[in-house]
């Protein structure tokens, strides 16, 4: 018997074949969206909770408040001891700190690697498995280093690599204490190396005024973090100098850092963020996706049900009872649904490598790397057939046999009226996304083609790692340098725009004559810097070496800080006193603002100043022309003059561009999954138009007897589909508007929703309806009447 339903199901499916592959695809490619969507949105949710005790670790914060906003900073080196010592419900406490460091092995293999400098306090507050290395030991010692099962691969192969020495910066050894499982992808902060703390010297460990460092705490299991809050302003007041601006600590959930909490990055490196917008995002339209493929699904299954009125009647007439019709009309359903399973397991199995490069994560490993989303997905395939099935199985199999026969069949108003408010919905659902669309399309475009206040291009920078070789001789580096066919200008600095760069206390003299104090982002760069980057003068003059005292006793500052102090001219500020890490001095020169972070963020005061000992930083402009040569030539230089020292370089202009890698990213998923959901919207037109044609088959053969032309009929046939999608267009325009108003809030610098935005997705969906609809209409509306009365 069960055979039987199944051999009738597939029967009937291949009898309808047009229909059952647009059901099929539309449905397939839902649940492949859905699949990819969920394994998203679970690795978004998921950062940092696989430590074992997550539930009790916090992270430290410092936020400072100043008269231009709040500086979101993380904490000094000192800070974990004081809290250890000052709260008994501390059970531990760790610190990193973020760099980046030239690894080297010998002369051919070394790289530029993301380290962390890490108190072996580190294993036992947070779960990274030891491979080999005593936890208690391994970090103790200055240079002492532990490697990830990658890194250790990458440099000592199938050889056992404790004990073995690598080069730090060309020039410090560091012994291997021990290796570590890869910290896996879902975590805040993800390193290959861990370098020991006491590395960095007591000085650094010491100093309080460096809020370079990301501190941990440990708290007791079922502790109410709120107690510990409370205590925190009164531990600043003793532990933190309040003359710089209004400092305050709080503590954050590790399981909310990755979503919730501020980078607070510095030049060394900056613990990953994500987006909860996205997520939202992302789940919305996975849900929209899905809805639109189960109610094409829905649409066109119970619009086919109507046709099978007479074979209802024949069955029942045989014997068939109501139970067994009831079975066999959900049989077909939930059998077209499993297929669709199957065939979406395979379509992700070939995409998840793509979809990995897209969203530039290792997400997913394979299909079966996670049961759970495959279950998921097994269980909405069923339900949405069962749903699909339902109305034919109840409805239709209680009609008597002799109406069923005599096509006594009253036509369902309500079914009809259901399908218009679906085809509606799903329109309105592909006019936001359309509109979302161009907005997240423009936006980006804004970011990454707005002007920045400076130049990017053609700049190759090398970063030597505070060198004291090149700090010492960097007059005669770039003088060399430049010679180079090809280099035309040098310059080196402590930062470069698109980099995190450091946050110092500094004091200037306001419009009142008094000593402001706030934190600036402050560069450190040669003579050349601000001629390389072309960054302008408003006010006063640049650093000139004609001037003695530039070295130890100018500042230049932009125009924020200008506005900051409470200047309105720009020259006003020019001659005030300054204080900046013991150096004092006069303003002389004021630059106009430009974007050295990226235009999520507004421009925030800063200085430069001429200090040789923070130089990290080598810029070479070098012309377009050839640049493979030039670059050749200068390995060979760099070789001659630093044989220690790799070199590692980048392009200022990538380093840039990285700072929206994770927005075009979501820009090319969102464009992906709007695409598929205006696909699948065009299927479920194109399958429902055919379907309401075929029913009004002989309608048409007598409209053309009586001497209807051609372009009255498809008119005709259009009419109701452009009414539904008009209707779709007033529903959705609202909705899009506070979406994407919503999102651009993220924004610091962004663009005006453009109101042609929503004329443009208007007409792509009527056109979309148009050419879906009439291709069906035109076809019917040619064809023979006879034939068409004879149906």
């Amino acid at each position: 018997m069960f055979r039987n339903y199944f051999v009738t199901a597939f029967r009937y499916l291949w009898k309808q074949k047009g229909f059952s592959v647009i059901n099929l695809i539309g449905l397939t490619v839902g649940l492949s969206v859905c699949y990819f969507a969920l394994t998203f949105v679970s690795f978004e949710l998921s950062h940092d909770r696989y430590h074992e005790k997550s539930e009790r670790i916090y992270r430290l914060v410092t936020d400072v408040k100043t008269p231009n906003g709040i500086d979101y900073l993380s904490t000094t080196a000192p800070m974990a001891s004081a809290m250890e010592a000052a709260f008994p419900e501390v059970q531990a406490a760790t610190r990193i700190f973020l760099d980046h460091l030239i690894i080297q092995k010998d002369q051919e293999q070394y790289a530029d690697e993301k380290i962390a400098y890490a108190d072996s306090s580190l294993f036992s507050v947070f779960s990274f498995p030891l491979i080999s290395g005593n936890p208690d030991n391994i970090l103790k010692a200055p240079y002492s280093i532990v490697l990830s099962e990658t890194s250790a691969r990458k440099y000592f192969g199938d050889e056992n690599p404790v004990g073995g020495i690598l080069l730090v910066n060309g020039k410090e050894r560091a012994q291997v204490t021990g290796v570590m499982k890869d910290i896996p992808h879902n975590s805040h902060f993800r390193v290959d190396m861990l370098l020991s703390m006491s590395t960095l010297g007591e000085e650094w460990m010491r100093n309080s005024k460096r809020f370079f460092f990301y501190t941990y705490l440990l708290l007791p299991e079922n502790y109410d973090a709120s107690k510990l809050s409370a205590k925190l302003p009164d531990f600043v007041k003793t532990h933190i100098d309040q003359k710089l601006g209004e400092y305050s600590l709080a503590i954050e959930p590790l399981k909310s850092v990755y979503l919730n909490a501020k980078p607070r990055g510095s030049k060394a490196g900056t613990s990953v963020t994500g987006n909860r917008s996205h997520v939202y995002i992302f789940s919305f339209v996975a849900a929209f996706v899905l809805f639109i493929a189960c109610f094409n699904f829905i649409n066109l299954t119970t619009a086919l049900s109507i046709q099978r009125v007479k074979e209802i009647g024949v069955r029942k007439v045989l014997g068939t009872t109501r139970k067994l019709l009831i079975f066999q009309f959900l049989v077909e359903s939930v059998s077209l649904t499993l297929i669709a399973f199957f065939a979406s397991i395979l379509v992700c199995s070939l995409l998840i490598p793509l979809f990995n490069d897209l969203t530039g994560k290792i997400i997913n490993a394979g299909i079966f790397e996670n049961i759970n989303y495959l279950f998921v997905l097994f269980s909405a395939a069923v339900f949405i057939g069962l749903l699909s099935g339902i109305y034919p199985a109840f409805f239709l199999s209680r009609f008597q046999p002799v109406s069923s026969l005599k096509g006594g069949f009253v036509s369902a108003t309500q079914g009809v009226n259901f399908r218009k408010v679906l085809v509606t919905a799903q329109f309105s659902i592909s006019i936001i996304l359309i509109v979302a669309t161009i907005v997240v399309y423009r936006q980006l475009h804004f970011m990454q083609n707005q002007a920045l206040g400076f130049k990017k291009d053609h700049n190759l920078v090398i970063d030597f790692q505070y060198d004291d070789n090149i700090i010492s001789h960097q007059e005669s580096v770039k003088d060399k340098l430049t010679k180079i066919p090809g280099v035309t200008m040098a310059s080196i600095s402590s930062s470069i725009p698109g980099r995190p760069n450091h946050l110092f206390p500094t004091q200037i003299e306001n419009v009142a004559n008094e000593m402001q104090e706030f934190q600036s982002d402050t560069y450190f760069v040669d003579y050349d810097f601000i001629k390389q980057y072309g960054i302008s003068v408003l006010a006063g003059r640049m650093f000139s070496k004609d001037f003695g005292n530039d070295l130890k006793e100018a500042i230049l500052i932009n125009e924020t800080a200008v506005k900051s102090l409470g200047f309105s001219n720009p020259k006003d500020v020019i001659g005030k006193r300054f204080s900046q890490l013991n150096v004092n001095g006069f303003v002389i020169g004021v630059i106009k603002d430009f974007h050295f972070r990226s235009f999520q963020e507004k421009v925030q005061p800063m200085t430069l100043r001429v200090a040789p000992g923070f130089f990290t930083f080598l810029t070479l402009n070098i012309s377009g022309e050839n640049t493979p040569e030039s670059i050749a030539n200068l390995e060979r230089a760099w070789k001659s003059l630093i044989p220690d020292m790799p070199l590692i370089y980048f392009f200022a202009d990538e380093a840039y561009d990285n700072q929206y890698r994770d927005e075009q990213r979501f820009g090319k998923l969102f464009i992906c999954f709007a695409s598929f959901a205006i696909i699948i919207s065009c299927l479920g037109l194109l399958g429902l138009s055919a379907f309401s044609i075929t029913q009004r088959t002989k309608e048409i053969g007598i409209r053309k007897v009586v001497g209807a032309s051609t372009v009255s009929i498809v008119g005709l046939l259009s009419v109701d589909f452009i009414k539904l999608v008009l209707l779709a267009i007033l529903i959705a325009v609202p909705v899009a508007w506070y979406a994407m108003d919503q999102w651009l809030r993220d924004f610091a610098y962004r663009i005006a929703i453009p109101l042609w935005s929503f004329a443009l997705a208007g007409v792509i969906a009527v056109f979309i309806a148009l050419g879906t609809v009439s291709f069906q209409a035109i076809k019917a509306a040619l064809k023979n009447p006879v034939k068409s009365l004879r149906s």
